[in-house]
C-alpha cells in the first residue's frame, strides 16, 4: 500500500474498478468526531469571503464541525481568528444570529462583562479587584490562524498551521489556478443557503462527478455537452475546463445573458465552464460574467449545510440597469436541488446494513482521487 498521495489523473485507460469509502465513513458518529480533529481543526478551511469584514470592528461568526469561532479585523486591517469563549470561565460569546456584526472598541462577554480589544487581548476586567495577583495578559481570547486568498477567507485551528499556499497546492486542483478571474475584486451578489440530509462527502463527491449528469441534470447537459457522456473532464483543456455549447456565452438555459463579461479573461474563457474543488468544503464554478461557489458546513453524520454565493465586478451590482443575475441563478439553483435530493437518496443508501463498500468506474476517477486524499488526511494508508 501506498502512504504518500501523488497527484494523479488517472489518464490510463486500463482503468481498475476500485472501491469507494465504507458505509461507515458517511454514517459513524465516531468517524464524524475524528474528522472534526483531523480535517476541520486540523487544517485549513474555507469560511466565506473578506469582503463580510470590510472595516476595522467588524466580525462573523461561524459553526465549524460544532465549534463556534468569530473572526474580525483589528484597527490595523489585520484579520484575527478567535474560538467564541471566554477566557474567564468559557461563556459563549457571541450569538449565531445574526452572524455578522461590527463593534467599536471591544468584545464584552454577556455572563460577567470581560472586554476583550480587536487583538483578543484582555482589557476589561470589572469583578476582579486591584491589588489581586492577576495579569491580564495571561488571559487573551483563544486565536488561531486566518489567512486570504482571492477573497475567500481560510482558517486553521491546527497547533502549528502550515502556509496557506502549501496546502492549497496539494490537490489535483486550487483556486489559484484561476488568478485571471480576479476574485479579489468581485463580491457577492446573490446568496442562497441549503440544508442537505447528506454527509459533507457525498456533497462533495456529487459535485466531482458527472455519471449522474445525463439522468439528474437535463438542462445541465445542454449547456456542456461534454456532460452528456458522463465525464468531468475532457484531459485536453486547460485548468480542467469544459466548453460550453456552440454559441454559448453564459452559464443560463438560453446560453446567454445581460450580464456584463468580466474582463482580462483568456479568449476560450468566454466560451467556458470550469470547476475546481478545494478540500475539504470548497466548490468552485466560473464563468464568463460570474463566479459562483458551494461552501460546505458539516453538521453532524448525515448533515450540511451549503451556502452558495454568486460573485460578479462590483460596477455590476451597483449598476441596476446591468444587474440582472437571475438566469444564471435559476440555473444553478436547479441544479442545486437536483443535487441535493440525489444526495439525500445516497446518504439513506450508505446507511443500509447491505452496504459495505461501492465502487468507482474509470469515470469517477476524481472521486477515488478524493477519497485517497481523504485518507491521507485521516492518517489512513492510501489504496494506491
Amino acid at each position: 500500500m501506498q502512504t504518500e498521495q501523488e497527484p494523479i489523473r488517472y489518464d490510463e485507460r486500463a482503468w481498475k474498478p476500485r472501491p469507494t469509502l465504507s458505509g461507515p465513513d458517511y454514517t459513524s458518529l465516531e468517524t464524524y468526531d475524528e474528522e472534526r480533529e483531523r480535517i476541520w481543526f486540523g487544517d485549513w478551511v474555507c469560511i466565506g469571503r473578506t469582503e463580510e469584514l470590510p472595516e476595522p470592528g467588524d466580525y462573523i461568526v461561524r459553526d465549524l464541525a460544532g465549534e463556534s469561532i468569530f473572526i474580525t479585523r483589528n484597527e490595523g486591517r489585520e484579520l484575527h481568528g478567535f474560538y467564541n469563549v471566554c477566557s474567564h470561565r468559557g461563556t459563549k460569546f457571541l450569538d449565531d444570529e445574526p452572524a455578522a456584526g461590527h463593534i467599536r472598541k471591544a468584545f464584552v462577554c454577556p455572563y460577567h462583562a470581560w472586554a476583550y480589544d480587536l487583538n483578543g487581548r484582555l482589557v476589561g476586567t470589572p469583578n476582579v479587584k486591584e491589588g489581586e495577583l492577576f495579569d491580564r495578559s495571561d488571559y487573551p481570547l483563544h486565536g488561531f490562524a486566518v489567512e486570504s486568498y482571492a477573497g475567500f477567507l481560510f482558517v486553521s485551528m491546527a497547533r502549528q498551521p502550515r502556509p496557506l499556499m502549501e496546502w492549497m497546492g496539494q490537490g489535483a486542483e486550487s483556486v489559484n489556478m484561476f488568478d485571471r478571474f480576479k476574485m479579489d475584486e468581485l463580491r457577492v451578489g446573490v446568496r442562497i443557503v441549503y440544508e442537505v440530509e447528506a454527509n459533507w462527502k457525498i456533497v462533495v463527491e456529487n459535485y466531482n462527478e458527472c455519471l449522474h449528469c445525463p439522468q439528474i441534470h437535463p438542462e445541465l447537459v445542454q449547456v456542456v455537452p461534454l456532460f452528456r457522456f458522463g465525464e468531468v473532464w475532457d484531459e485536453e483543456t486547460r485548468d480542467d475546463g469544459n466548453w460550453m455549447r456552440e454559441g454559448a456565452t453564459s452559464f443560463t438555459m438560453t446560453g446567454e445573458s445581460e450580464l456584463p463579461k468580466l474582463p482580462g479573461l483568456e479568449p476560450e474563457d468566454y466560451s467556458m465552464y470550469y470547476g475546481a474543488y478545494q478540500f475539504p468544503n470548497l466548490m468552485l464554478n466560473l464563468h464568463p460574467d460570474c463566479v459562483m461557489y458551494y461552501i460546505g458546513y458539516p453538521k453532524g453524520p448525515s448533515h450540511t449545510t451549503v451556502v452558495s454565493e454568486y460573485l460578479f465586478r462590483p460596477e455590476t451590482i451597483g449598476d441596476p440597469s446591468l444587474f440582472n443575475p437571475e438566469p444564471v441563478v435559476e440555473l444553478w439553483d436547479l441544479i442545486s436541488r437536483q443535487d441535493w435530493e440525489v444526495c439525500q437518496r445516497a446518504q439513506t443508501g450508505v446507511g443500509s446494513r447491505a452496504f459495505t463498500t461501492g465502487v468507482y468506474p474509470r469515470q469517477d476517477r476524481f472521486l477515488y482521487d478524493f477519497n485517497e486524499r481523504y485518507r491521507k488526511e485521516m492518517g489512513r494508508a492510501l489504496l494506491g
